[in-house]
């Protein structure tokens, strides 16, 4: 109950501290605005390229041929760039490691079974739900079955050239796969707006040396851990409801794509929430200053925002081997990945989680240090 009763008076006197809030709402949400909007036309692809497709067949006929044929057009070269695999089983590692696409597969004697009026099918494995190979082979197909029809018509013989005017259009849809300027910012800000909100820890702490209430704390029959626990709870509790309200205007009114899975979104801004505070009641229980801690946030969250790819995407050994030891590596790449693939990295999730108990069983050591 005590720990509550504290978690609450945190929470109330961090919410009454109304330049701090407006500050760390409006923030996150101009720089939203500002990068989303300026550097857009980096995020919006200009040229799609060839997607990597794997071919296996083990038919020998006229389907092969063929296939083979429209595969080699000029046309479909620049859409597809299909690469011929030794075996089924390989071609099904290579997609679902993520080399390929996707895999086309002719079963034998297709061909033969096309000749004698059976219907046969071209097989086609991708591990995505929505695939932009798939088009192309329904246009193949399409033409495939005209041309055989106009020779059981009149007797006409197939043009073996003719596969260069098969594909007449392929509309490529990027919206909501690739992330534009705003929906990249409006995630990389508010964790850098979090991180920086590690200030509301500090405050928690370096307030109650302002006006002595830690000694009070300190004499009152209270364990220091549970004084510790509620400051960390208020003040969590806080961050977190800021970073809920610039989800909100993020998605609502910009039009953020954060069409993700929702129980994963909030688990990651409360987790994110902890690490941020825990960091800041650790620079203040340090250095007992609030400029200095101040200072201390600004520095090192800036960097950590930099080797995460906040500000921009960045590559090289050195800057992946930084960017894991920051906390928005982890919240970063779970949330694209739900939000751009679908699938829940359960690694980054770990990170995060363990990146919170770390951070907050410091928080507990270097506080009862201090207290004591």
């Amino acid at each position: 109950m005590k720990i509550l009763m504290i978690a609450y008076y945190t929470f109330i006197r961090n919410v009454r501290d109304v330049k701090a809030m407006v500050a760390f709402i409006l923030l996150p949400i101009l720089m939203m605005l500002i990068l989303g909007k300026a550097l857009d036309s980096a995020y919006t692809p200009k040229k799609i390229d060839p997607m990597n497709v794997g071919y296996f067949s083990q038919d020998e006929g006229l389907l092969d041929s063929s296939l083979n044929e429209f595969f080699t057009a000029k046309k479909t070269k620049s859409v597809l760039e299909v690469k011929k695999v030794k075996t089924l089983e390989s071609g099904m590692d290579q997609v679902k490691s993520g080399k390929l696409k996707g895999l086309v597969y002719l079963e034998k004697g297709m061909s033969n079974s096309f000749k004698n009026g059976e219907q046969v099918k071209i097989n086609f494995y991708s591990k995505e739900k929505t695939s932009y190979v798939q088009p192309v082979l329904e246009s193949f197909v399409r033409t495939f079955n005209i041309g055989n029809t106009l020779i059981k018509v009149d007797g006409k013989k197939m043009q073996q050239k003719s596969t260069s005017s098969i594909i007449k259009e392929v509309k490529i849809v990027t919206e909501g796969k690739i992330p534009r300027g705003i929906d990249y910012y409006s995630l990389t800000a508010l964790f850098q707006s979090l991180l920086f909100g590690a200030i509301f820890g500090v405050f928690a702490i370096t307030k109650d040396m302002g006006n002595h209430t830690n000694l009070r704390l300190a004499a009152a029959p209270i364990q220091p851990s549970k004084v510790i626990l509620g400051k960390l709870i208020g003040s969590t509790m806080t961050l977190y409801g800021i970073s809920l309200l610039i989800f909100l205007v993020s998605k609502f009114i910009y039009k953020a794509n954060w069409d993700g899975s929702l129980w994963l979104i909030l688990l990651v801004l409360f987790l994110f929430s902890a690490i941020a505070v825990a960091f800041g009641m650790i620079l203040a229980y340090l250095s007992k200053s609030t400029m200095a801690s101040s200072l201390s946030i600004f520095i090192i969250g800036t960097v950590l925002t930099l080797v995460s790819g906040g500000f921009s995407r960045m590559e090289g050994k050195v800057i992946e081997m930084l960017s894991y030891l920051s906390p928005n590596t982890y919240a970063q790449k779970a949330l694209f990945t739900n939000i751009y693939e679908g699938t829940f990295t359960q690694s980054n999730i770990l990170g995060l989680v363990l990146y919170t108990i770390i951070v907050v069983a410091f928080t507990f050591i270097t506080g009862r240090r201090r207290v004591i």
